[in-house]
């Protein structure tokens, strides 16, 4: 008997012949035409850049120099100078200076990019006129590399703009210039606005081909670069770790750009990610391939998965999609008769869940007949004011307010304030039974209108009167807001003989876990860890903290605004 294959190998073999071909095709078409565009569009962007700025500073230096001529002698400004120079008479030499300094605010209006002019004595060095100081001038001077000289003219680099916004600043010096019977140099220095130069970086290269100016970390000053005679414009090559584009200047000098072989190599690979545009139409047909083959089977399969994996997550609701697919319809059909029983099974948990916290909360607050024990204290009441025993009525007064409290409609929403008050009222009936001192402090605000539940102190208080007041007879209770966590903080301490171990263990346990067996010392502070777990779940917190001998601390954290940011809500 032939031997049948499965679907699953009939799709892998499927998918494996499309793909393979897919990418076989993708990865030839790639290579024939990244390999050969890659570096042409790299080159033609440094060319252009670099043809940008050799003609940007050409030109600014032709136009510094067109401004030194008016300076020398001869010039508008060197007239001037040379007249200012000569003279002998006090007064005239005055009136000469100020022409002279016109000449020089006109050179610096005319030129706005013209930084600074200054005329000095070639052999002392002495600033005559214009602006700037002597040591300011001398270390122009002698931080920037020369890079040009013609006769006496001396022509530095370029250099980085300081304190001026971007840019760079140009400069060049006349030397030994004939002003009648003085001898002076002349500096000028000019701004030069930024070149757009992208991810490259600028370099400057003298005659022989030593780096007087460079913007990257790569090269250093005076390195001799190797430049490469190929008779064309503009050469590139590999040096220092970059990819180096070289050109020279019509003044005799060599422009550069740098740009890391790791950022040209990275723009190589954006072109290689444009052409797998290519191998997306390629695997476009191996989805149609596929897509036939899901809508058949695949498509099925998903569903059953889907419908397993929504039953995991409790969604039990009947499904009615036909598959068209006899076997598959079956399956789910098992999945809807699956739901149904776990449908029932959780209602008659949560019906039987239901009964026992109702039976809970009616054992908690109904254990005796709030009328009847109401009527009987209000007799009780009008005996002891009619007898004038204002104590006895005092206190039969505070203990009906607690009764009453207490004894309210079930669910019914209390405040922080309001338990404050049957705390002081209960603390007052408590004084008639034990001798202790009590430090009652609550920080008034806003906070303590939340909504919280009822009982909520009561039951602290009385553990630690009945458990905690030890030979001190001291109880301390602190109430406040803390702002930053958005919580209400209750502290209720004591200084008796403290918790022992296995009981702090107990008391401490997260909320619901606490031993079943019920004994009536401890329903205090089951029933509150009980109603905080309900009414605030995860969001409120209750700690006891016991030391022996040295008394109890119970601290609760009461959420002021819920986990969704609304304030006054818990209780909705």
């Amino acid at each position: 008997m032939k031997k049948r294959n499965s679907i699953k190998k009939k799709l892998f073999q499927i998918i494996m012949v499309s793909t393979l071909t897919c990418v076989l095709v993708s990865v030839v078409i790639s290579l024939v035409a990244v390999y050969s565009v890659e570096q042409q569009q790299i080159q033609s962007s440094m060319r252009f850049g670099l043809s940008q700025i050799r003609s940007s500073i050409d030109q600014e230096y032709l136009g510094l120099m067109n401004v030194m001529r008016g300076l020398e002698a001869g010039g508008d400004t060197g007239s001037a100078a040379e007249n200012f120079l000569e003279e002998k008479d006090g007064y005239q030499k005055a009136v000469k200076k100020q022409i002279l300094d016109e000449q020089i605010s006109d050179v610096l209006f005319l030129n706005l990019n013209v930084r600074a002019v200054s005329y000095a004595a070639s052999e002392t060095g002495e600033l005559l006129f214009g602006s700037g100081t002597v040591s300011e001038i001398r270390e122009e001077q002698n931080r920037r590399k020369e890079i040009w000289q013609v006769g006496d003219r001396i022509f530095y680099t370029i250099e980085q703009a300081r304190g001026q916004g971007e840019g760079y600043l140009i400069s060049m010096l006349s030397k030994n210039q004939n002003f009648g019977e003085y001898c002076l140099d002349i500096f000028l220095e000019k701004r030069v606005e930024p070149f757009e130069k992208s991810d490259y970086r600028l370099l400057l290269l003298d005659q022989n081909g030593r780096v007087c100016y460079t913007e990257s970390e790569d090269f250093t000053m005076d390195e001799e670069i190797p430049l490469k005679e190929n008779g064309e414009d503009y050469s590139g090559f590999e040096q220092n770790g970059n990819y180096l584009m070289t050109a020279e200047s019509g003044m005799g000098f060599t422009y550069g750009l740098a740009v890391p072989l790791s950022v040209y190599y990275k723009e190589s690979n954006m072109w290689r990610m444009r052409m797998a545009v290519v191998m997306v139409g390629c695997f476009c047909l191996f989805y149609l391939i596929v897509l036939a083959i899901y809508q058949m089977i695949g498509k099925p399969i998903q569903k059953l998965k889907l419908e397993i994996a929504e039953t995991g997550k409790g969604n039990l609701g009947a499904v009615k999609e036909d598959t068209g697919i006899e076997e598959f319809n079956q399956v789910l059909d098992g999945i809807n008769r699956m739901r149904r029983d776990l449908r029932a099974t959780q209602e008659k948990e949560k019906q039987e869940e239901e009964l026992r916290k109702k039976a809970e909360a009616e054992k908690l607050m109904y254990q005796i007949n709030p009328h009847f024990v109401l009527n009987t204290l209000y007799s009780v009441q009008w005996m002891a004011q009619q007898a004038g025993n204002t104590r006895i009525r005092e206190f039969i007064h505070n203990f009906m307010a607690i009764l009453s409290y207490n004894l309210g409609k079930e669910n019914a929403v209390s405040s922080l304030r309001t338990e404050v008050e049957i705390a002081r009222k209960y603390i007052e009936i408590q004084k008639e039974r034990y001798d202790f001192e009590v430090r009652l402090e609550v920080e008034e605000g806003d906070y303590l209108d939340t909504p919280a539940i009822r009982m909520l102190l009561q039951p602290l208080i009385e553990n630690a009167l009945q458990h905690g007041l030890g030979t001190s007879g001291r109880l301390e209770i602190w109430i406040f807001e803390d702002p930053r966590r958005q919580y209400g903080v209750i502290i209720v301490r004591d200084y008796g003989e403290g918790l022992s171990r296995e009981k702090l263990e107990e008391l401490n346990r997260p909320l619901g876990a606490e031993d079943s067996k019920k004994t009536r010392n401890g329903i205090g502070l089951r029933y509150v860890r009980s109603m905080l777990e309900t009414v605030y779940g995860s969001e409120a917190i209750l700690d006891v903290n016991s030391t022996r001998g040295r008394g109890t601390k119970v601290t609760i954290l009461l959420p002021l605004v819920r986990d969704d940011g609304k304030e006054g809500e818990i209780f909705d």
